[in-house]
C-alpha cells in the first residue's frame, strides 16, 4: 500500500489556501526497478495551467435514457467552453446515471499501490472513451517492468512504462509498448513469482498514449469534469491507514497528530465542493472505507502540492471488445482515435476476388477501399489454394495472435475458407480451410478464452455443429477438428445458421485463475419452422462441454438468410455484470430486432421450448433488406451499428440510438469512385 518510505514529516495545517510538504527524504531501503534514489514525485507548482486548446476534445458523450422499456443510452455531449463555470460535484461512479469505474481492488501485502492506480485508471477511461467494461491486470504493470513485491515505484514513470514512451520501456529492450493486458492473461498475486502473461498478451494489451500532467487545481476539476478520472500521490499518515467511516459522507482528513508511513497513489474519481474533498477509489479492497472509496480532504496530506495525472486516447484491444461485434465488420483500435470500422465485403461478381477490405474512419467517417483478398494471389507469398466464390458476406474477428484479423467464408463448393491478416506486415495468406463437410449455411466465428478458434455453422444435412482450430502459437499448421453436434438435424432441424455465436460472460469469474469455464457460449439458428432457437454450452473447451437446445422465439422468419448476435454493455454496473443479448434479422424487407435480458442467466439456465425473455424491439419500416450481416455496438455514445444487404446487393450502414436508421448505402465494389487508403494496422 506504500509508494514509498521516508522520515515522518512536520504536522501541517488543513487551511482555505493549502499549505504542502517538501519532497521527502529518502531512507537507506532498497527499491526497485527505477534506479537508485526515492522516486520523488512532481511538484504541482512545476506544472502551469493547460493551454485546453492544444488538447484534443473530450470523446465522452453522456447517455440519455429513451422513453421505452428498455431504457438504452443514447447520446448527449459533455464539453465546456473555457469560461464555463464548472459544476459542483462530478463522481465517475455515477455519472449522468452510469458507473464507469471498476471495483475496488486489493494490493494485499505488496507495496503496489503505483501498479493498481496506473492499471485503474486505465481501464476507467477505456470504459468512459469506448463504452466496454476492460478488467486490466495489475500484475502485467507490477511484473512486467521488473517489479519485487516490495518495490517502490511512482505514477509517471509507471505511466511511461505503459506507453512505451518512458525510460524505464526503454530500459527493458522492448520494441512494442507495454500496454496492459486484461486480469485473466496475468492474474495478480501478492507474492514472490516472476513475470509470467499468457502467451498472446501482445494481443490483449491495452495501449495507451503519453499521460497529462496537471498542476492547477482548476485544470484537475476540469479534466475530471470533460476527460476522466486522475492519478494522485499524498502522505500516508497512519490515521488513514486505520480510518474507518461512520457513514457515506464522511469525509477523511488528517488529524494533524498522526506519523506518516511513506506515500501513497490512488485514483481521484470525482470531487465534491461542498464536501470539499476529492473522492478516491483505493486498492486496499472493497472492505476498507465506503466500498474501497473515501472523500479525501482538499489540501490534506499534501495531495494537492504534488502533480496529478490523466489519460485520453487510449487504445482497446480487440480482446476486450469481443462480445460485442458479430458478422462481417468490427471495430479496431485503427485510426488516430482507435475507433474505425472494418468492413469486409465479398464480391458478387465472376472474378477471383474473394473479399475486399474497407475501412471507415472514425473521425471523419468516411469509407475508403483498403486491399482486396484474390483466389489467384497471396500476399505473403505463402500457399494458396482456388476458392470457389463465397456464398453470402464473409465473418471477422480481432484476435490475439498480435491483433491480426481472421476471416472465415463458405464458398459455393460448400466448404469453409480461413485468412488471417498480419497486422506487423501487412499481408494477407490463406490459414486453413474446413473441405467436404457439405457446409451449407453462414458461420459464426469467435476466438475462446482459451485462444481457439470456434465455428459453428449449419451443414447441408440440417444438422448444426461447432468446430475448433487450435491457437496459432500452438502450431501454425494446426487444422480444423468437429467439436460437437448442436442440433441433430432430427429431432431439431437448423434451416441456417449465420454470424450469432458468441462467448458470454455468463458463468465467468474474472478473479478466478483456475476457472473451468471461461464463460459460457450461445448461439442462435433458424429452424426449418421458421423460428429462432437459442442453444448454449458452457465455456469448457474440452469434451465434457455439450450444448443444451434452449429457448425458441420469433415466427417467419425466412430460412435464407442469417441472424446476427452480439452481447451488450447496455445498463451494466461494473466489469462482471452480465448485458443482454442484440439479435436482427432480415424478415420480409425489413429488420427485426430482438433483444434478450439476460439477467437471470446466473441463476439458472435457459429454458428450452419457452421464448424466455426474448423481445421483439423494433420492426423497422420496409427498406428492401435481403440480409442482416452484421452488428457492433463500438464506442460511439453506446450506439450500436449495422450492415445489411439490399436486394440489389448493395452494403448499407445503419445506427442504432434508440431506433434503427439508415445512416448511407455504399459503393459497390467495382465503382472505380471507392477513396483508397493504406493497409491498415492497429498495434500500438
Amino acid at each position: 500500500m506504500i509508494l514509498f518510505r521516508s522520515i515522518l514529516f512536520p504536522a501541517l495545517l488543513v487551511a482555505p489556501a493549502c499549505s504542502f510538504a517538501a519532497s521527502p527524504k529518502p531512507n537507506a531501503r532498497r527499491w526497485a526497478p527505477w534506479g537508485d534514489g526515492i522516486p520523488v514525485p512532481a511538484l504541482a507548482a512545476s506544472i502551469g495551467p493547460i493551454d485546453w486548446s492544444s488538447i484534443s476534445p473530450s470523446p465522452y458523450s453522456a447517455p440519455r435514457v429513451l422513453h421505452n422499456a428498455a431504457k438504452y443510452p443514447g447520446t448527449a455531449t459533455s464539453s465546456i467552453a473555457a469560461d464555463s463555470p464548472l459544476p459542483a460535484a462530478v463522481d465517475w461512479r455515477n455519472r449522468n446515471n452510469m458507473n464507469y469505474i471498476t471495483t475496488a481492488q486489493n494490493q494485499g501485502a505488496c507495496q503496489s499501490c503505483w501498479a493498481f492506480a496506473v492499471t485503474a485508471l486505465v481501464e476507467a477511461m477505456v470504459r468512459i472513451e469506448h463504452g466496454i467494461w476492460s478488467k486490466r491486470s495489475e500484475a502485467d504493470v507490477h511484473d512486467g517492468v521488473g517489479a519485487a513485491c516490495e518495490s517502490f515505484g511512482n505514477a509517471e514513470d509507471t505511466l511511461g512504462f505503459v506507453a512505451g514512451q518512458g525510460a524505464e520501456f526503454l530500459n527493458s529492450g522492448g520494441d512494442t509498448p507495454h500496454g496492459i493486458a486484461d486480469w485473466p492473461c496475468d492474474p495478480y498475486e501478492a507474492t514472490l513469482h516472476g513475470y509470467t502473461p499468457c502467451a498472446d498478451r501482445s494481443g490483449r494489451a491495452t495501449h495507451i498514449p503519453f499521460y497529462q500532467a496537471l498542476g492547477v487545481v482548476e485544470d484537475q476539476k476540469r479534466w475530471l469534469h470533460e476527460y476522466g478520472p486522475l492519478i494522485a500521490t499524498f502522505i500516508l499518515y497512519s490515521d488513514f491507514q486505520s480510518w474507518k467511516s461512520a457513514n457515506a459522507i464522511d469525509v477523511y482528513s488528517w488529524d494533524g497528530e498522526a506519523g506518516s508511513t511513506g506515500n501513497h497513489i490512488a485514483l481521484i474519481v470525482g470531487y465534491d465542493d461542498a464536501r470539499q474533498a476529492w473522492i478516491i477509489k483505493n486498492s486496499w479492497g472493497p472492505g476498507w472505507g465506503q466500498g474501497g472509496f473515501v472523500y479525501f480532504s482538499y489540501c490534506t496530506a499534501n495531495i494537492d502540492g504534488w502533480t496529478k495525472y490523466g489519460l485520453t486516447n487510449v487504445n482497446p484491444d480487440p480482446w476486450a471488445r469481443k462480445r460485442h461485434q458479430s458478422g462481417n465488420m468490427m471495430q479496431t483500435g485503427n485510426g488516430e482515435t482507435h475507433r474505425d470500422f472494418e468492413l469486409f465485403v465479398s464480391s458478387n461478381s465472376t472474378s477471383n476476388t474473394e473479399f475486399a477490405h474497407i475501412s471507415r474512419d472514425g473521425q471523419t467517417a468516411g469509407w475508403s477501399l483498403t486491399s482486396s483478398f484474390q483466389s489467384n494471389s497471396s500476399s505473403d507469398g505463402s500457399a494458396h489454394r482456388n476458392v470457389s466464390r463465397l456464398t453470402g458476406q464473409p465473418v471477422v474477428i480481432g484476435t490475439s495472435f498480435g491483433r491480426d484479423f481472421h476471416v472465415v467464408g463458405v464458398d459455393e463448393s460448400r466448404n469453409l475458407n480461413h485468412w488471417a491478416y498480419n497486422q506487423s506486415n501487412t499481408t494477407w495468406r490463406q490459414a486453413s480451410a474446413i473441405d467436404g463437410e457439405d457446409i451449407d449455411g453462414y458461420p459464426g466465428l469467435v476466438q475462446s478464452d482459451d485462444s481457439s478458434l470456434l465455428v459453428v455453422v449449419r451443414h447441408a444435412d440440417g444438422t448444426l455443429r461447432e468446430w475448433q482450430h487450435a491457437p496459432r502459437s500452438e502450431s501454425e499448421s494446426s487444422t480444423w477438428t468437429l467439436r460437437s453436434t448442436i442440433a441433430d438435424g432430427e429431432t431439431i432441424r437448423v434451416a441456417q445458421s449465420g454470424p450469432t455465436l458468441v462467448q458470454s460472460n455468463v458463468g465467468f469469474d474474472i478473479y478466478d485463475p483456475k476457472a473451468s469455464s471461461r464463460g459460457n457460449l450461445y448461439v442462435v439458428a433458424v429452424r426449418t419452422d421458421g423460428t429462432m432457437q437459442l442453444f448454449w454450452r458452457t465455456g469448457n473447451n474440452d469434451t465434457t462441454s455439450s450444448w443444451t437446445p434452449a429457448e425458441v422465439f420469433g415466427s417467419g422468419i425466412p430460412t435464407d438468410t442469417p441472424p446476427v448476435m452480439i452481447q451488450d454493455y447496455f445498463n451494466t454496473a461494473n466489469e462482471s455484470s452480465i448485458g443482454g443479448f442484440q439479435l436482427a434479422v432480415a424478415v420480409n424487407g425489413s429488420v427485426q430486432h430482438w433483444r434478450r435480458e439476460n439477467n437471470d442467466l446466473h441463476l439458472g439456465s435457459p429454458v428450452v421450448g419457452t421464448q424466455g425473455r426474448w423481445l421483439m424491439v423494433e420492426e423497422t419500416a420496409a427498406a428492401e433488406v435481403k440480409h442482416v450481416w452484421s452488428l457492433v455496438q463500438g464506442s460511439f455514445s453506446q450506439k450500436m451499428h449495422m450492415i445489411t444487404e439490399g436486394s440489389g446487393g448493395k452494403m448499407s450502414y445503419w445506427e442504432w440510438d434508440g431506433k434503427w436508421a439508415r445512416v448511407e448505402t455504399l459503393l459497390a465494389l467495382g465503382d472505380s469512385a471507392w477513396p483508397r487508403s493504406e493497409r491498415v494496422s492497429s498495434r500500438g
